[in-house]
C-alpha cells in the first residue's frame, strides 16, 4: 500500500510541475535522444517518464546521458521502485486512454506477441481473450487443437505491419495487456469471431468493456467456428494449462 501511495505521489508531481521533473537528455547510440525526461538508474537500464508510465532503455544502447541540476525536490531524483524490473528489453506501459503505433516484429502464439516503436520494444498480450496453448518443447506438453492455426492467424494478421495499440496496463511476466488494431479492425475481436480463442476467463481492468468480446464468442460457437466444432471435446485453454500443470 505504501508503494502504491508512493507512486501516485510521485506521477502528481509529475504533473503538476514538468520543470522540475523534465530536466535531462537521453542519447542513444542509434542517433536518437530522448529529450526532457527524468532519469534514474535501475539495474541493466536507464529508465524515465514518457507516455505517462515508466520507459526502460538497455545501458549497452545509451551512449550517455546529460543530467541538468534538480534542486526544487529530492523526490524526482529517486522514484518509486526504481530497483525493480530490470527486464531484458525497455518496457513501456502504454497510456488506457490512448493508442500507439508500433510495428509487429514477432508472433510468440495466438494471443502474444512482440513489437517495437517509439525507440523501445514491448512484448504484448491481448486482452480478454484467451488462445489455445501451443506445444511447449521444454516442458515436453503437446499444443492444444487449433493452437497452430490461432497463431498462424494471428500472424497473417499483424506480423510485420504496424498496428494502433491501445494499452491496460502490465499483465504476469511483465507483458503488455493491449487491444490491437489493424485497419480499424479489433483483432482481438476477430480471433473470437474465428473461433480461434475464447473470452478470457479471469478479472479485467476497470477501463476494459468485455461485452463485445461475450457477443463474438457466443455468435462463433453457435456457428461452430473454428475450435468450436469440437463440441464436447473442447477444453478451455484455463483448464488444459491446469491438466497439464499437475501431469
Amino acid at each position: 500500500m505504501q508503494h502504491f501511495f508512493s507512486r501516485r505521489l510521485f506521477l502528481l508531481l509529475l504533473m503538476l510541475c514538468p520543470a522540475m521533473a523534465d530536466a535531462d537528455t537521453i542519447f542513444l547510440k542509434n542517433g536518437r535522444t530522448i529529450e526532457n525526461v527524468s532519469t534514474w538508474e535501475a539495474g541493466s537500464q536507464i529508465k524515465c517518464y514518457r507516455f505517462g508510465a515508466v520507459v526502460g532503455y538497455l545501458k549497452e544502447n545509451v551512449e550517455r546521458v546529460e543530467k541538468l541540476p534538480v534542486t526544487e525536490s529530492p523526490l524526482v531524483s529517486s522514484p518509486p521502485n526504481a530497483d525493480q524490473d530490470a527486464s531484458e528489453s525497455a518496457l513501456v506501459a502504454i497510456p488506457r486512454e490512448g493508442t500507439g503505433e508500433f510495428k509487429v516484429t514477432k508472433v510468440v502464439d495466438g494471443d502474444t506477441f512482440n513489437a517495437v516503436g517509439h525507440g523501445i520494444e514491448i512484448k504484448a498480450r491481448l486482452i480478454g481473450i484467451d488462445a489455445p496453448e501451443t506445444k511447449n518443447r521444454r516442458r515436453d506438453r503437446e499444443g492444444q487443437p487449433y493452437s497452430e492455426e490461432a497463431g498462424a492467424y494471428l500472424s497473417r494478421m499483424i506480423m510485420n505491419k504496424t498496428v494502433a495499440i491501445k494499452g491496460y496496463g502490465i499483465g504476469r511476466y511483465n507483458r503488455q495487456l493491449v487491444e490491437v488494431f489493424v485497419g480499424g479492425r479489433n483483432i482481438n475481436l476477430e480471433l473470437l469471431k474465428a473461433g480461434l480463442a475464447e473470452v478470457y476467463q479471469g478479472k479485467f481492468p476497470k477501463a476494459f468493456a468485455p461485452d463485445p468480446y461475450w457477443k463474438a464468442e457466443k455468435e462463433a460457437r453457435l456457428h461452430r467456428s473454428g475450435m468450436w466444432i469440437l463440441g464436447d471435446r473442447y477444453v478451455s485453454p484455463k483448464k488444459w494449462r491446469k491438466m497439464k500443470s499437475e501431469g
